[in-house]
C-alpha cells in the first residue's frame, strides 16, 4: 500500500470562506440631561456589523445603539488583528440602524458583502453571527423563526416590524447579521426579550431596505423617518359595537377615535370613520391584515412601507356608507421625544433658574421605575401628549441653583413652563427669545408653571438677574448661561 503524501499542499481543499461579521468598537459619551452643559463619563462598548453592497460600493451596517453618542469608532474583521478607524455615514435611531464607512482600502480586501435574501416564514432556520461578550472570537448561534410581528424597539420606542427567533441576542451580538440556510441576509440582530431566555429579535429586510432608501435631503446623515397616518384607533371585535356603527356582515375594520391635529390625514379623515382596507388589503376587526396563509400583521406596517409625501388608498365606512379616499402620510413628531441621541442638549439659565426641553430620557433619570417615580404630570405628558402646533415642545423648570435671590423656588422644579410675562411658551428657543426680549422691557419677568389646581408663579427682578446669573456660573462652574446654538442664534 502506498503511503499518503502528507507533506505537500492539499490541492483539492478549498480556502475557508471569510466570516460575514465584523466587530465594532465604540467610545461614546452620553449627555447629562440633568446638567446639560456636561456629559456623562466616557464609556467603551462593542457590537457587531457586516458589509452589503449599496449602489456600486460596499458599506457596513450595524445597530444605531452600538454607535449612539459615539466619539470614536473602530472595526475589525474576523481573523484580523488590526483595527480600522470607521466613520458614521448615516444613523436612524428610530429603526436602530447605522451605516459605517472605512477610508482605508485595505480593510475591504477579502471582505465579502452579504446578499439580501427573502423574508423568512415561521419555523425557518436562522443563524445569528456576531461577537457576543465573553470572548473575542466570532460566534454563531442557531435558531428558528417563532414569530413575525410589529414590536417595540427598545432603543427608540418605535413600533416596527421585527422577527422573533428562539436564539438569544446577547450584548455584543447587536448589529450582527441574521442569515438563512443559504447564507443570505434576512435581518439584523438588535435586542432580546427581558426576563426570558433564548428569545431574540431581528430587524427584517423591509425595514433595512427602507432605511437604505430613506435619505434626508437637508442632512444625508439622517433619515426622514417612518410614516404615520396620525390616527388613534380602536379594535371592533365587539358584535354590539359593530351593529351600533351600522357595519354589515361583510365589513371588518377598525374605528378611528381621533386624528392628530398636525397629521396630513386630518383634512381627509375624521373621528368615527371605520377603516375597512388599506391599499386593497382588507383590515380585520383586530387591526391586522393577512400575510401568506398563516401570518397576520398590524395594519401600521403598510404605512411604514411608505415614504414621506406618498399616499395610501383607504376604503372607509362613514355614516354607514362606503367610500374610497387617498390619504397622504408623513412622519409625525412626538410632543415628548423618546430619545435624544447624538445631539447636545439645549438649555438656558436665567437668574439662577435652569430651563430645558422635556424628553423621555430626562424622566428616565429617575431610574428603572421612572414611570411611577418621576413627576406624574410629566410622565402623563410623555405618554399621552400630542403636538397641537408645529415645533411645540414642553419646556420645564429643571433646576434651581441655591442663592439668596432664588430662595423658595427649589420646591417648584420639574414643572412645565406655561408662559413668560403672559406669552405662551411654544418651545425652548422661542422661550429664550421671549426672555431676552422681555428682560429689557420691565422690572420683573413672570414665569407661569403648571400645577394641579392652578398655576404657580415665579418672578425675577430683571435689574439684577444678569448679575445673579454670572454669580451662579462662577460659583457652580457652569461654562455659559445657554447652549451654544441658542447663543449663536441670539447673536445672529
Amino acid at each position: 500500500m502506498a503511503e499518503a503524501d502528507t507533506g505537500g499542499e492539499l490541492e483539492d481543499e478549498e480556502a475557508p470562506s471569510p466570516e460575514p461579521a465584523i466587530k465594532v468598537y465604540t467610545v461614546h459619551c452620553s449627555p447629562n440631561l440633568y446638567m446639560p452643559w456636561t456629559t456623562k463619563p466616557q464609556e467603551e462598548s462593542t457590537g457587531s456589523g457586516f458589509a452589503v453592497m449599496h449602489g456600486d460600493r460596499p458599506i457596513l451596517i450595524t445597530n444605531a445603539h452600538v454607535v449612539a453618542d459615539a466619539t470614536y469608532v473602530e472595526v475589525r474583521k474576523a481573523g484580523d488583528a488590526r483595527k480600522y478607524v470607521a466613520t458614521r455615514e448615516k444613523v436612524s435611531h428610530e429603526c436602530d440602524l447605522a451605516t459605517l464607512s472605512v477610508a482605508d482600502e485595505t480593510f475591504w480586501e477579502g471582505l465579502v458583502p452579504l446578499h439580501f435574501g427573502c423574508m423568512p416564514s415561521l419555523q425557518d432556520e436562522v443563524s445569528v453571527v456576531g461577537y457576543p461578550e465573553g470572548g473575542d472570537q466570532i460566534s454563531i448561534t442557531m435558531g428558528v423563526v417563532s414569530r413575525v410581528e410589529v414590536q417595540r424597539y427598545a432603543h427608540s420606542g418605535a413600533n416596527l416590524l421585527a422577527i422573533q427567533i428562539d436564539a438569544a441576542i446577547n450584548p455584543g451580538n447587536s448589529g450582527g447579521p441574521a442569515l438563512d440556510s443559504k447564507g443570505n441576509l434576512i435581518g439584523v440582530a438588535f435586542q432580546n426579550q427581558q426576563d426570558s431566555q433564548n428569545i431574540g429579535y431581528v430587524i427584517p429586510l423591509p425595514t433595512i431596505k427602507h432605511y437604505l432608501a430613506d435619505v434626508n435631503p437637508s442632512d444625508p446623515s439622517r433619515c426622514l423617518g417612518f410614516c404615520s397616518l396620525g390616527i388613534f384607533w380602536q379594535a371592533l371585535e365587539n358584535e354590539q359595537l359593530r351593529s351600533y356603527l351600522r357595519m354589515g356582515a361583510q365589513h371588518t375594520g377598525v374605528l378611528l377615535r381621533g386624528v392628530a391635529p398636525l397629521a396630513a390625514s386630518s383634512s381627509v379623515l375624521r373621528r368615527g370613520d371605520i377603516i375597512l382596507a388599506i391599499d386593497g388589503r382588507r383590515i380585520a376587526n383586530d387591526g391586522t391584515f393577512a400575510v401568506g396563509q398563516q401570518e397576520r400583521l398590524l395594519f401600521v406596517h403598510l404605512i411604514h412601507l411608505k415614504f414621506p409625501g406618498e399616499c395610501v388608498q383607504l376604503r372607509i365606512l362613514r355614516d354607514g356608507e362606503e367610500a374610497s379616499v387617498e390619504v397622504p402620510v408623513q412622519p409625525l413628531q412626538r410632543l415628548v421625544p423618546h430619545y435624544v441621541y447624538d445631539q447636545p442638549q439645549p438649555y438656558f439659565i436665567y437668574g439662577g433658574l435652569v430651563f430645558v426641553p422635556l424628553s423621555e430620557p430626562y424622566l428616565q433619570e429617575w431610574g428603572d421605575d421612572w414611570l411611577s417615580d418621576a413627576p406624574q404630570e410629566l410622565v402623563e405628558l410623555a405618554m399621552s401628549g400630542i403636538q397641537t402646533k408645529p415645533g411645540e415642545e414642553p419646556v420645564i423648570f429643571s433646576r434651581c441653583f441655591p442663592s439668596r435671590r432664588t430662595a423658595g423656588f427649589t420646591g417648584l422644579t420639574d414643572r412645565r413652563v406655561l408662559s413668560v410675562n403672559g406669552e405662551p411658551v411654544l418651545n425652548l428657543r422661542q422661550m429664550y427669545e421671549t426672555v431676552q426680549r422681555e428682560a429689557g422691557r420691565g422690572a420683573h419677568l413672570q414665569f407661569e408653571l403648571h400645577c394641579v389646581g392652578g398655576s404657580a408663579l415665579l418672578a425675577l427682578e430683571t435689574v439684577d438677574a444678569s448679575e445673579v446669573t454670572e454669580e451662579i456660573l462662577r460659583t457652580y462652574r457652569v461654562p455659559q448661561a445657554a447652549a451654544p446654538e441658542l447663543l449663536q442664534e441670539a447673536q445672529e
